[in-house]
């Protein structure tokens, strides 16, 4: 029986919940059309949006809000550029891109 402790614990518990996350935010635009975007991180959480990244702020839909421990494991299971991973049995092709509304940054995932 393997076991882990110490913050390797809490972050080992925390990546299937970011694949987890991820992959049901990702399912939005795959039947809506248009990019996920998850904003920069504000009071602890990042808002989830659903639209053309290329358009304002106002364009996107908002579908809620992931925890930032949530949101950083996101960030450290994708990279910048083209991703392709298997999250609970679903393969998933996306591009992740970085822009910028107006005064906070934000995450493009792009279905590919």
């Amino acid at each position: 029986m393997t076991t882990t402790s110490g913050s390797h614990a809490g972050r080992h518990r925390e990546e299937p919940a970011a694949l987890q996350t991820l992959a049901e935010y990702l399912e939005l635009p795959l039947r809506k059309g248009g990019s996920l975007i998850m904003m920069q991180q504000c009071d602890d959480v990042c808002g989830m949006y659903v639209g053309d990244a290329a358009g304002g702020q106002a364009d996107l839909t908002f579908y809620g809000t992931v925890a930032a421990t949530i949101a950083n494991g996101i960030l450290r299971l994708t990279k910048v550029g083209r991703n392709r991973m298997e999250i609970a049995g679903r393969e998933y092709y996306f591009v992740r891109s970085l822009t910028h509304f107006e005064d906070r940054g934000a995450v493009v995932f792009v279905p590919a």
